[in-house]
């Protein structure tokens, strides 16, 4: 008999104990998601810049036989020649890590959904466009929504069965009464349940009291009194570190919009220098040096907007992730 309530305060640290598990299993599933979107992001920028950077190479490359042919007629020193030799090594270079990082990235997302490196090769190898985030992100009031992260909702349910813990040891203090018996039905046939003069039963109560523990129980309140601060402290950690992580992800996201809406006007503006550059070329006012010179910057411009497109949608990944958003709401407590 639970007279103290020990017995229902053990059923409810179990019970917050499990929902801690399946809020843990969710908050797994939120970081495995944000690391496939955030690789994923990051594959499909380094396969535009190896394309891009391919293209750079290859101006480059007639930059520096052109410039070979200048200094082979004499009509320029050995110098341009090296610094534009030292412009495609180091555009080399570049590509040569941008496709080492696209490797590593595939490998990468093959592990994280349970394959072996290589075996998504062939289905993402081909280059696709970035993914970007919707116009507008409504992200309500974060501080409802950070209510949502699995991780406090994790936190939370520890410090339920941490208090739960309390009255359960809290129990202890009390008597408990217990009954052992003995219930026997004589007899070899069915009809011989209805004979009451064959049933025998034995039921003697049982008194357990801990008064005399000698302050064990004592010492297991204050163990469990101090486990439960530090459940509370632990739960106050994580939904302070919850709303820096949401400022944060919010801010940047918000900052790399600018850097996106300006890059773009440069993008914009390096692309018209270039057909500018092009007419010129066409009419023989500049040399193809300084057409493909104007075509590098377009280049380098659109990489760069590329780079920072997908930044932008890291950081709104960093928000989704942050802010908890696209698993369920958690189950009603009873």
């Amino acid at each position: 008999i639970d007279l103290a309530g020990g017995q229902q305060r053990k059923i409810e640290a179990a019970n917050a104990l499990a929902a801690a598990s399946v809020a843990n299993a969710a908050d797994a599933q939120v970081q495995l998601t944000a690391e496939v979107a955030r690789a994923y992001v990051a594959l499909r920028e380094r396969q535009l810049r190896i394309d891009l950077l391919r293209q750079q190479a290859a101006l480059q490359e007639e930059n520096l036989q052109f410039t070979i042919q200048r200094f082979q007629q004499g009509a320029i020193a050995a110098f341009p020649v090296g610094q534009a030799n030292n412009i495609l090594q180091s555009l080399n270079a570049d590509l040569a890590a941008a496709e080492a990082d696209a490797a590593i990235y595939l490998n990468a997302l093959a592990v994280l959904v349970g394959l072996a490196p290589g075996n998504l090769d062939d289905f993402l190898a081909e280059p696709a466009p970035l993914p970007l985030p919707p116009e507008q992100v409504d992200v309500g009031d974060p501080a409802s929504l950070i209510a949502r992260r699995p991780d406090i909702r994790a936190a939370e349910r520890n410090l339920a069965a941490a208090t739960a813990r309390i009255g359960m040891v809290e129990a202890a203090r009390y008597p408990k009464i217990s009954f052992m018996g003995i219930l026997g039905i004589g007899g070899t046939s069915p009809s011989d349940v209805f004979d009451l003069g064959d049933l025998s039963a034995i039921a003697v109560p049982q008194l357990q009291w801990g008064f005399l523990d000698f302050g064990r129980t004592a010492a297991g309140i204050d163990q469990a009194e101090a486990a439960q601060i530090e459940a509370e402290a632990q739960y106050r950690e994580i939904v302070l570190g919850a709303l820096q992580d949401a400022e944060n992800s919010l801010s940047r996201f918000a900052q790399q919009r600018r850097t996106v809406a300006a890059l773009a006007q440069i993008e914009q503006s390096a692309t018209r220098a270039a057909e500018l550059n092009r007419q010129r070329y066409e009419a023989g006012v500049i040399s193809l040096a300084q057409l493909n010179a104007a075509e590098v910057e377009r280049l380098m411009a659109e990489a760069n907007l590329q780079q920072a497109m997908a930044a932008l949608t890291a950081s709104y990944i960093a928000i989704q992730k942050s802010l908890g958003l696209g698993w369920e709401n958690p189950v009603e407590e009873s």
